[in-house]
């Protein structure tokens, strides 16, 4: 049913932009701080037209929802409310964090993802998410905004293997292995380069599990986050 998706990430000083097309992965990318207005357009006409795709042969967008850069994931989300409208096809919006652990699964083959954005010098944006059977992740309720004590007190109460991916300091991370008891390992990857491929993954699991998806689809949005 979906067969032209489209998918934008604008939460970094990146604009990058995945069209999946007859099953096939089509990426563009452009760094681009505080300037992702002049890009973005231009990136999505040019994805489009190297693969011979129309605007309406689109069935399906997706973005990032945050957390991030504030003005830039403004301008990604209003383009694909935009197009969503214009062209009167459905739209998926996904946390940033969960994106992080599709990544971070793709790169160990662990289920068991702590995903982590530095907010400020004092709190973190901080989700547990675990990879069902299905392939679907699973961890809504646990994102929120944390203090430093309160995200160690969350961590070292976790038990079997997990993956932190995060961009904290070389000092918190060596305080949380010095903590570590016997039941719990944690595989340590700092904040991965984001991809909206990703993006694309995630939807391909939830359309497995859906037979259709509603106009306006939002999953794992953190309110209030800005």
């Amino acid at each position: 049913m979906y067969k032209n998706i489209l998918a934008i990430d604008t939460s970094t000083e990146y604009c990058l932009i995945t069209l999946k097309s007859k099953n096939i992965i089509y990426n563009e990318k452009k760094y681009c701080p505080y300037s992702h207005i002049k890009y973005i357009l231009y990136l999505i006409h040019n994805i489009l037209k190297k693969n011979n795709i129309l605007l309406s042969n689109l069935n399906l967008l997706g973005c990032n929802l945050g957390p991030g850069n504030f003005t830039s994931l403004r301008i990604g989300i209003a383009t694909i409310d935009s197009m969503s409208y214009a062209l009167n096809i459905p739209k998926i919006g996904l946390s940033h964090l969960m994106i992080i652990a599709e990544k971070s699964w793709k790169l160990t083959g662990i289920k068991n993802i702590i995903t982590v954005i530095k907010c400020n010098k004092n709190y973190i944006y901080f989700a547990l998410y675990k990879k069902n059977f299905k392939g679907l992740w699973i961890g809504k309720n646990s994102e929120c905004l944390l203090n430093y004590n309160d995200f160690l007190k969350k961590i070292l109460i976790l038990k079997g293997v997990w993956v932190l991916t995060s961009n904290i300091s070389e000092n918190i991370r060596f305080y949380i292995k010095k903590k570590l008891n016997k039941n719990l390992k944690i595989y340590f990857i700092k904040n991965l380069s984001n991809s909206s491929e990703e993006i694309i993954n995630i939807i391909d699991n939830i359309l497995l599990n859906k037979k259709k998806i509603k106009k306006h689809y939002k999953i794992n949005y953190i309110k209030n986050i800005f």
